[in-house]
């Protein structure tokens, strides 16, 4: 009876997954990032502490902090002498303080974040127990489970209360499975290998598109025009009336127009690339002879002769958007006939788009690869690539909307009706992290809130590391910094975050590093960071002072034997 009722509930399961819409919203799973920097694959403990890193509590192999970029490892072997802690991790909280509690197979430690410095909890007795749970308590406690007993530790980490209970009465989060502040869900297997349940950035469903009440660019279609005539687009409107730019001019077909039939409508325009139309019947056309025009009552208004490759034109309201096959975004003010080009403001990196759609003074471009959501009035963007969507298809074709709340993409095989959480393109910009920093003596962490970096006279090539803590997007992540006195930035390549200062001169160095996101907004925030190198004593000012009066005696003193020389 058992197996039956599995059965049976793993085929209703199959067939929900294979109804319509079933896609929306649905989750899928990608290997964690930097999984291949674990020297084991037995993850134990997964947690993300206040700042946003991810910490893994490894089976036998310690624990790692990971920034999206490189893992640093904590464990007691050769290579740290100093660093006692036992190596199979068993759990982990943090407390007030931004300090990390590791209950371990032999004791409890803690890890501060101010120097990444790691010791045991007072009581040295207590040190040989398993630790199955810690977790914060309110004030400066920290509650753990070990042994059969419930400990109770203050601040500085000494046991103040201990009570025999036989089943662990801390209620811990799971240990195998946590939710990321962006919404992943992280999560651990039976064997112990990580991966990430990624929630797609838009839901899709699979739709018709020939049902679909479309009534801006349509699928292309050739019904009643003359067999010569090439159609470049279509556009329904409201109403039903449809108009055709094609090769040799504008068409319009009325529904109620005899026979159903396009008539040619005004001039000879030639190649009509685009069109959109207006509220007062006019027409906004792109062509190859004239430009960017205007056509209504048996009037030419030249626009901008110089916009003879535009791909799409959409009006919104008074503001007519325009993209070209040059990668350019322009926006036209239809009131007082000014251009502005906004290719910049909103991130384009000269790709010809395939759509270009406006919804709510949202601008939709389309490009093969990626969807570009830009709202202008709150200068935020949203990039949607393939990759973030479930189903994943290939490559995009083609934009559509109905014109009041839904946007439809054409895909390679399929249409798919896309939508985004309502606030989802207005997120917050970048924020800069200082992570690590390597010198000749090693790798180190950053402290929490670092700004102040003091190094040895000897240490004068210094590595920095920084980052966004968007684990899942450091490959679309950018940094950029300079010295304070100097103004020009010096920008990184995207998914790189390290930044080399070789042979460093004693003194202090402010530098200042902002980064943009995974859309390509640069955050407003700058970090800063002051790097105090220590000076040989043959580099101090009292060196430098000694040296003055070294060569002032070394004169006096030729002069003196030169005056003694000359009186002989």
């Amino acid at each position: 009876m058992k197996k039956r009722t599995m059965w049976i509930v793993a085929v209703v399961a199959a067939i929900c997954a294979l109804l319509p819409g079933s896609a929306k919203g649905q989750e899928y799973v990608v290997p964690m990032p930097n999984r291949h920097q674990l020297l084991s694959a037995h993850v134990r403990v997964l947690f993300q502490d206040k700042e946003g890193y991810m910490w893994y509590g490894m089976k036998s192999d310690g624990l790692y902090r990971d920034d999206g970029y490189q893992l640093v490892s904590f464990r007691s072997d050769f290579l740290h002498p100093d660093l006692q802690m036992n190596n199979n991790i068993m759990c982990i909280c943090e407390d007030h303080s931004n300090r990390l509690w590791i209950g371990t197979k032999r004791g409890l430690y803690i890890l501060d974040k101010k120097d990444y410095s790691i010791r045991p909890t007072g009581d040295k007795t207590l040190q040989i127990w398993t630790f199955d749970a810690v977790k914060a308590s309110e004030g400066d406690s920290v509650l753990a489970y070990a042994n059969r007993h419930l400990l109770v530790y203050d601040h500085e980490g000494k046991c103040v209360h201990q009570e025999e209970m036989e089943k662990n009465p801390l209620v811990t989060p799971n240990r195998k499975e946590i939710k990321d502040l962006q919404g992943n869900v992280w999560q651990i297997d039976d064997d112990g290998i990580p991966s990430v349940a990624h929630i797609p950035m838009a839901a899709i469903s699979e739709v018709d598109l020939s049902t679909l009440p479309l009534y801006t660019v349509l699928p292309i279609d050739r019904s009643g025009l003359p067999p010569e005539e090439r159609v470049h687009t279509v556009w329904k409107c409201e109403d039903g009336t449809q108009w055709v730019g094609t090769n040799m001019g504008l068409w319009k077909m009325h529904p109620d127009s005899l026979g159903g039939k396009p008539v040619q409508v005004g001039p000879n325009f030639g190649v009509v690339n685009t069109l959109t139309p207006a509220l007062d019947g006019s027409v906004y056309l792109n062509t190859e002879w004239q430009g960017l025009i205007n056509y209504g009552n048996e009037t030419i208004t030249l626009l901008d002769s110089t916009i003879r490759n535009a791909v799409d034109v959409f009006l919104d309201e008074d503001r007519l958007w325009i993209t070209t096959a040059r990668g350019n975004l322009f926006l036209y003010d239809t009131n007082t006939w000014t251009k502005k080009d906004m290719s910049e403001e909103c991130r384009l990196l000269g790709d010809t788009p395939c759509g270009l759609i406006v919804l709510n003074h949202n601008i939709w471009i389309l490009f093969n690869q990626r969807l570009l959501i830009y709202a202008p009035e709150k200068n935020f963007i949203r990039h949607i690539y393939p990759q973030d969507l479930n189903p994943q298809p290939k490559f995009f074709r083609r934009l559509y909307t109905d014109g009041e709340s839904k946007v439809y993409v054409e895909c390679e095989k399929s249409t798919y009706e896309i939508s985004l959480p309502r606030d989802s393109i207005f997120i917050p910009t970048a924020k800069v992290f200082f992570s690590a920093y390597q010198t000749k003596s090693g790798m180190h962490c950053a402290g929490v809130n670092t700004h102040e970096l003091n190094l040895p006279a000897d240490e004068r090539d210094v590595h920095l590391f920084f980052t966004t803590l968007d684990h899942l997007n450091t490959q679309h992540v950018r940094f950029a910094y300079h010295f304070a006195e100097d103004s020009v930035w010096t920008y990184l390549e995207m998914g790189e975050n390290e930044i080399l200062l070789p042979q460093l001169t004693p003194g202090n160095h402010l530098i200042e590093v902002k980064a943009a996101d995974s859309d390509g907004l640069w955050g407003k925030e700058v970090y800063t960071l002051n790097i105090h190198l220590d000076a040989y004593w043959y580099e101090t000012i009292w060196a430098y002072i000694a040296y003055g009066l070294l060569a002032l005696l070394l004169l006096a003193f030729c002069f003196w034997l030169g005056k003694k020389v000359g009186s002989r």
